[in-house]
């Protein structure tokens, strides 16, 4: 039973693109800092609306707009560096597999299936650098969200976040129990597609002597039945995604309607303003994308481990023909 994550293998790669990480987490936190400055405006917006105040209003849409512009120029710069950072550490990691496979005996190509070799290095490999750009400009963000933003709503009304939060523990522990099998069965879906890719790279270079001994039915067929076993692992996945989805969603669902009861609540023993609560659920609304974000980065996470383990699998056995060579 696997103990830990390969994903702990890539933190020397991710180190060397430190200064462009750390430009991006400036772009974060001016992100996050806007997101804060929009709810405070939001809970000022109760009182003119009530009291029909149009110029108020107005004023206080401008100022709105004003931070979006910011907060739509932090989230550019976030993307853009964390993007390139992504990327790198996918042209480093391709490059040292590549590398250590040259170095590999004769003997190990022997065996080795050329279909499956050219998938990790090239689909695997991919999958691997979009699971770390999804980690920096999407899943760190969101991250600093679920810090900040439910600090902020305990300052308006503990009672209130609590009510909020209560069913967050059954959601973390759903959405752990999914993504353990998500990546379970990713990493049989990259199986059965490299398998497939071996069969292709097999049957296309030797497609002279299929035909000489008039044996495509036998080649239909067996691709036939790896492209069956690919569908029913790939199938398999988006089963489990299907049924996570609205699980999630009846959670989030039950969240809102106790905010909405403990917060009528509150209003009555005065222990909260409407301005509060208008600031208070514009907090909650700009909490979803958030919960949503992370819970399908928390998916891809789980299935890109797949694509990790295969990556990294290559230069353990790497490591191990080369000791059999200097045994020999």
């Amino acid at each position: 039973m696997k103990t830990r994550s390969n994903y702990w293998q890539l933190l020397p790669y991710i180190r060397t693109q430190w200064e462009t990480i750390a430009k991006g987490f400036v772009g974060i936190l001016g992100y996050v800092l806007a997101t804060l400055t929009l709810i405070n405006v939001a809970g000022k917006l109760a009182v003119p609306f009530g009291d029909g105040n149009v110029l108020a209003i107005a004023q206080l849409a401008g100022i709105s707009a004003v931070i979006f512009l910011i907060r739509g120029f932090f989230q550019s710069m976030q993307d853009l560096y964390m993007a390139r950072a992504a990327l790198r550490v996918a042209f480093y990691l391709r490059q040292r597999v590549y590398s250590h496979l040259q170095k590999l005996n004769l003997s190990y190509f022997e065996t080795a299936k050329a279909g499956d070799l050219s998938y990790r290095l090239t689909e695997d490999v991919d999958r691997v650098g979009e699971v770390i750009n999804k980690l920096f400009h999407d899943f760190l963000p969101c991250a600093l969200q679920l810090i900040a933003i439910p600090i902020y709503m305990i300052y308006l009304n503990w009672q209130l976040t609590l009510a909020t939060v209560i069913v967050a523990p059954i959601m973390g522990i759903l959405i752990g129990w999914f993504g353990e099998r998500l990546r379970k069965f990713s990493l049989k879906s990259q199986n059965r597609i490299s398998d497939l890719s071996a069969i292709l790279t097999e049957v296309f270079s030797g497609i002279r002597l299929i035909q000489a001994f008039a044996a495509e039915k036998y080649e239909i067929e067996r691709f036939t039945y790896e492209a069956e076993r690919s569908f029913k692992a790939k199938y398999s996945t988006e089963r489990l995604k299907a049924i996570q989805i609205p699980i999630v969603g009846f959670l989030e669902a039950v969240s809102a309607l106790s905010l909405l009861m403990v917060g009528t609540w509150q209003i009555s023993q005065r222990n909260l303003t409407v301005g509060e609560f208008f600031s208070y659920l514009t907090a909650a609304a700009l909490l979803i994308d958030p919960i949503g974000h992370t819970t399908n980065n928390y998916n891809e996470f789980k299935q890109g481990e797949a694509s990790v383990d295969r990556v990294f699998e290559l230069l353990t056995i790497q490591q191990i023909g080369r000791a059999s060579c200097r045994e020999r």
